[in-house]
């Protein structure tokens, strides 16, 4: 998955500073009389064979008729979504054995690399969109609360995907109620699951006597801090080599027991002690202590460039960066996120949503089912960019893939079991979410302590909850 694009525009505001961050109406069966068309193309012809040898005067008639009934025409489809050219090459790879699986459907792939959701939402509002679509975890809400995208429960009831086999982290990001998301119907199948993991150096960590980081273990923030400290270089006052990326604070917050939100999703709760210290952390880690770079370090080389130059030891990423950081000069492994307790932090993901107004969704849920069922996870899965839907085969070899890198890939599992999904999918409108980050920018540059510019925008941000989501406070 590429992307994730995938911490989407939600993230955006972050790499002003020391964040990195840039990772699916009623049901209905409308075709139908199509599958059954061609179920009854072939009785027909059965039936043809049956009169023949029977009654042979009547072969000829019987032939004339066949031939003069038109064959059944094959259902069409869209499917949309983005990708690289080597996640384009699997899913047109899919396609095309999914079609010869289904002769009687036809796939147009419609690949969008460049502002995906952007113009997604043109498509949508114009009201022809592709019958499939890649849906972003963070534009779930919106599109589903929209109205845009069909449940897919009926579906899934007599269908062969298993379910209780998938992470429940990645299901219910895609759930809606009709007031909030991660509860009542399923509107799309999940995938991918993007965990977020610490990505280090080994030859840099090597090469400066420093131990490796426990892929069992979380560092603490203190751990992390003296860990960052010891691998970072400076030459005068100029910084040569960073011991850590600019850090994607969401994980943070959550690995120190913090929440964005009440269990109820009608307060914002950034403001607490366990979340504004958190942020804290992750500024001074720039300002204070100089083991990350700041905003102006970034204007000449981002982080992801750094860290490929071998000018920063250790930096956050998901599973989607492996099959770039195979084609490293140096030796590099994965640990989890740091926190101060337990596995946490924050997992990213795509679904496969279906066209609420599409006219052909018995044949649009087969191609879901196909993509994100077991034939199509294997094939993502074997690309290193993403971890399959199915936690049975995560364990296996078609994703470990023992003798390439990552050494410690069950890092990514455990981080899966463990990781919630970001802020972002927590209600179908997120202006409350988009607010924060436009105006975290004081704390990001060191001008406003965390809790203070949190405590001011506190009643703000309350306020764009209520007026965003009306449905939960009914």
């Amino acid at each position: 998955m590429n992307q994730w694009t995938k911490r989407a525009g939600a993230l955006a505001a972050l790499t002003v500073l020391i964040s990195g961050t840039a990772a699916c109406g009623s049901s209905s069966n409308n075709n139908g009389g199509n599958s059954n068309a061609a179920a009854n193309a072939g009785n027909t012809s059965a039936t043809t064979n049956d009169t023949s040898t029977s009654n042979s005067s009547n072969t000829t008639n019987n032939a004339n008729t066949s031939a003069n009934q038109p064959a059944a025409e094959p259902v069409k489809i869209r499917f949309a979504g983005w990708g690289d050219p080597s996640e384009k090459e699997v899913f047109t790879k899919l396609i095309k054995s999914f079609e010869e699986k289904n002769p009687n459907i036809k796939v147009e792939y419609l690949h969008i690399p460049d502002d995906y959701v952007g113009k997604m939402n043109t498509i949508l509002a114009g009201g022809d969109a592709p019958d499939v679509f890649y849906v972003p975890d963070g534009d779930f809400g919106r599109w589903v609360s929209q109205d845009l995208l069909q449940p897919i429960d009926e579906y899934l009831s007599t269908s062969n995907i298993d379910t209780s086999d998938m992470w429940e982290s990645s299901l219910l990001r895609y759930r809606y109620d009709g007031a909030v998301t991660g509860k009542g119907n399923l509107y799309a199948l999940p995938k991918d699951i993007g965990p977020t993991v610490l990505y280090y150096n080994k030859d840099i960590f090597t090469k400066m006597g420093v131990p490796f980081p426990s892929a069992e273990n979380p560092m603490t923030f203190d751990q992390l801090l003296e860990t960052a400290q010891k691998l970072t270089v400076k030459n005068g006052d100029k910084v040569t080599q960073y011991g850590m990326g600019p850090i994607w604070w969401e994980g943070f917050v959550l690995g120190n027991g913090g929440q964005f939100l009440s269990e109820d999703k009608k307060e914002f709760l950034l403001n607490s002690k366990e979340a504004s210290d958190a942020l804290q952390f992750a500024v001074d880690l720039a300002h204070k202590y100089n083991v990350v770079p700041d905003s102006r370090a970034l204007k000449a080389m981002n982080d992801g460039q750094m860290f490929e130059t071998g000018k920063l030891a250790m930096m956050i990423q998901g599973r989607w960066m492996v099959p770039t950081y195979r084609k490293l000069k140096f030796d590099w492994d994965v640990a989890p996120l740091p926190t101060n307790g337990k596995w946490a932090g924050w997992s990213g993901s795509v679904g496969l949503g279906i066209y609420s107004k599409s006219k052909q969704k018995d044949a649009a849920y087969k191609l879901v089912e196909y993509l994100g069922g077991p034939e199509g996870q294997k094939e993502q899965s074997l690309m290193g960019f993403a971890i399959p839907s199915f936690k049975s085969m995560a364990s296996t070899d078609v994703f470990l893939q023992p003798g390439q890198k990552p050494e410690h890939a069950e890092v990514f599992i455990k981080a899966a079991q463990n990781e919630i999904p970001g802020p972002w999918t927590n209600l179908p409108n997120a202006k409350w979410w988009d607010m924060l980050n436009q105006n975290l920018g004081p704390m990001w540059e060191a001008k406003k302590p965390a809790a203070d510019l949190l405590n001011e925008l506190k009643p703000k941000i309350d306020a764009a909850i209520k007026e965003g989501n009306p449905a939960i406070f009914k």
